[in-house]
């Protein structure tokens, strides 16, 4: 009787060795796809956060209204700019593609595109015909000329 019955807790053990090795295999599958899930959220949410609305800088000098526009991962040649006497508008295209290595297991790859569009009321009337341009590390930047200049002078009190 004896020997039957570790037979039958023999086979008992080894079944709960493979039933918890199954159990940690799941454990691992359901980290791994959290990590997952967690890095995709990441790139989503970086990419949202910029192409929702792209952040502005206005400065405003004696001479002209100079506006900074924030387009990070956009090409110069996907952007389309529009100068009013009383506006900035920007329209920038962008198709971003990532790939994440982590380990020899886990790859994510994500692919993102769309438009980008921001209108920036101006402080002032400007020249818009001559307004200048320029791209440079993901920030565009717009110098246009203000149609009145502000001009000081010392004034001599009585």
């Amino acid at each position: 009787m004896t020997h039957n019955y570790e037979v039958k807790y023999m086979k008992r053990r080894r079944s709960r060795t493979i039933l918890d090795r199954k159990g940690f295999i799941e454990k691992m599958m359901a980290d791994t796809a959290k990590t997952i899930d967690s890095i995709s959220k990441d790139i989503n949410k970086s990419i949202v956060d910029y192409t929702f609305v792209p952040g502005k800088d206005i400065l405003e000098t004696d001479e002209s209204v100079i506006v900074h526009v924030d387009l990070p991962g956009v090409d110069k040649k996907d952007i389309d700019l529009d100068v009013t006497e009383t506006r900035v508008r920007v329209k920038a295209s962008f198709d971003i593609e990532q790939e994440i290595n982590r380990g020899s297991h886990l790859t994510l790859h994500d692919r993102k595109s769309g438009v980008v569009r921001r209108t920036v009321r101006l402080p002032k009337k400007v020249i818009p015909q001559e307004a200048e341009a320029e791209f440079e590390n993901g920030v565009l930047t717009v110098e246009i000329p203000k149609q009145e200049k502000t001009e000081s002078f010392k004034v001599k009190i009585k």
